[in-house]
This record gives structure tokens, sequence and C-alpha cells, in this order.
């Protein structure tokens, strides 16, 4: 494509200021509006650059949060990816962040090529590392989640009311009904790092193992029960065992009946989320298609909660772990 790589012109001089490169490989993957580039370096090191525009400070100072965010969450997992340097372009219209790259497969592409057992295990240790990002608490005085989560999903309430989008099979007074009666579960809840895209596609696997966390561009600070999201929306239609497993993973066993209760709800109110979005992103980058699969993922999810009559997804009351010796800690 023409100028793909004027960005990246742009900001070599200042890369090479703090690195010594050899190679540069435009990384074209993902859904991202952001650039990324593997950059090859000295004695074999590989390198991972993200580019993005910055017509806005507002921007430009929430990808340096971002980077901050990254380096003190390396203090929690070995799993996150290095940070080597961030920068902005000479005119401030684009920032920049290096950092390390996971060399490996991503978990999407890797689960087809496992065992369930494999699977299974895979999601143990995807769990593991996700509880650990959680333990790196959100910063003193933000405002209680449960007021903006409610100022979130009122304004995407408004948005979904005015667009008169129809979902085939689901009533939106009833859906609106459901999200109104699950707000006070929410109430007093601790918040912390939330990656806020943790599925097997930003999961790097390397030898069958998980080898690195990807993509935290999306990141916030919340309930913890809502980073588990995407396994409802995502992960559970890739792999059934890598869905079960990141739940046993994160708690050592069965999930408590409270997370379950948070869950579905937080799954019922991603139904507008996903829907708004699949809008929005099919209109912005001219991609058919996103709208149809948006609509497949919330029966998925309608169907798994019986309609939203059961806070226990059906996928994961039926199925059936390996043995206590893979497992650990039991199922619960």
């Amino acid at each position: 494509m023409p100028g793909e790589w004027d960005e990246f012109e742009k900001l070599e001089p200042l890369v090479a200021e703090q690195l010594t490169l050899s190679r540069a490989t435009r990384i074209a993957k993902g859904f991202s509006f952001e650039q990324k580039y593997l950059l090859d370096g000295e004695n074999g090191t590989r390198y991972l650059l993200r580019i993005t525009a910055t017509p806005t400070s507002d921007i430009a100072g929430r990808k340096r949060q971002e980077y901050e965010t990254l380096c003190g969450l390396g203090n929690y997992s070995s799993l996150v990816p290095r940070t080597f340097a961030f920068g902005t372009s000479r005119d401030g219209s684009l920032c920049f962040m290096v950092l390390s790259y996971f060399d490996g497969m991503d978990g999407e592409e890797a689960l087809g090529s496992l065992s369930e057992t494999e699977q299974y295990r895979l999601g143990v240790q995807a769990g593991r590392e996700l509880r650990n990002l959680h333990a790196m608490p959100a910063p003193a005085g933000r405002q209680e989640w449960c007021h903006a989560f409610r100022e979130k999903i009122s304004g995407k309430l408004r948005r979904f009311s005015e667009t008169g989008i129809e979902l085939a099979g689901i009533d939106p007074a009833e859906l609106v009904g459901l999200i109104q009666r699950g707000l006070p579960g929410i109430q007093s809840v601790r918040q912390t790092f939330l990656h806020d895209d943790y599925h097997p596609a930003n999961l790097i696997v390397r030898h069958g193992g998980l080898a690195g966390i990807i993509d935290f561009n999306r990141y916030d600070w919340g309930d913890p029960v809502h980073d588990f999201i995407k396994m409802a929306y995502f992960s559970r239609a890739l792999s059934i065992p890598f869905s079960a497993g990141q739940v046993h993973g994160y708690f050592g066993g069965g999930a408590p009946m409270e997370f379950c209760n948070s869950y579905s709800f937080y799954c019922a109110a991603t139904i507008v989320s996903d829907i708004l979005w699949s809008h929005w992103y099919e209109e912005t980058s001219g991609s058919a298609g996103e709208v149809a699969r948006s609509e497949k993922r919330i029966r998925m999810v309608v169907s798994d909660h019986e309609e939203f009559t059961t806070n226990i997804p059906r996928w994961y009351r039926e199925y059936m772990p390996p043995g206590p010796t893979e497992r650990g800690n039991g199922t619960g």
C-alpha cells in the first residue's frame, strides 16, 4: 500500500538514537489502527515497534500512560513485554514505543495444533498469568468502578436506542432491564489493572506453553471479572478446554458463585458494546462482515446462558476437565 512506511521513516532516526537496528518488517495482523513493526537489533535481539497517530495531546498522554503502566506491570508478570523506549515525532503528530518481541505463534493459531488436554493446560497458564496481572492495584483516587461502569453503559444504551439496531431474538427492553437489575451487584468491587482484550490471539505460545502476553493498548482499571468477557465472546468459541482451564488456573479450582454472577452480568452488558463496536468498525474500516460476526457471538453468549436464566454458562457446566493430576487444585 503506498505510503505504508511513511510513518516509520519519519520516526526511524529517533528510534535509531536509542537502538542499533539492522532491519524492520511491517506487521499487518490485528484490529488496531496503530502501525506495528518487527525490528531486528544487535546479537539477534528483536523488538516490537508500535506507532500511533496523535492528533490530540490526549492520545499522546494516554500512550505514555500505557508505556509507564507496562513498565510497572513487569513487576507482576514475567510474560509482559519489556519496555525499551518511548518518544514522539518532532512535529508531535506521532508517538512510538519499543517493546520486547515474543517469538512464537499467537494462541488462536496454536490451539488448533494442541490436544484437548494441552489446550486445557494452556488455559490454566493463561488464568494464572491473568491473576498475576490483576495483582497490580488501580491508582489511588479513581472513581468507584460501579459509578464509572454505570456511566459508560448508560451512554452505550442511549446510542443503542438511537441507532435502532435490531438483534434477532433479543428484546431491547428486556436487555436494558437485565442490565439495570445487575448494576447493584458490582458495588464496592476492588479495582485492578485490566488487560481488557485477554484472549488467545493476544497470547503468544511456544512449544505448547504460554510465552508472552501482547496488545495492551486497550488496558483499563476496574473489576477484574470484567477481564473474562473476551473468554465468553471469543475464547469459548475457539476452545472450551482452554476457557475452562483459564477459570481453573485463575481460581486454583472452580469458579465461585460471586464470580459467576458478575460474569453473567458483564456478558449481558457487553451485548450492547459488541454490536455498537462492530457497526462502528465496519463503517470505519470498510471491512464487511464484522456485524454478522458480532451477531453470531451474541447468539452464542445468549444461548450459553439460556437467555440469561442462568449465571453459569452451559459450556462450563458441561465440560469435564482432565483428571486431578492435570488440573491441580480441582475444578469445583
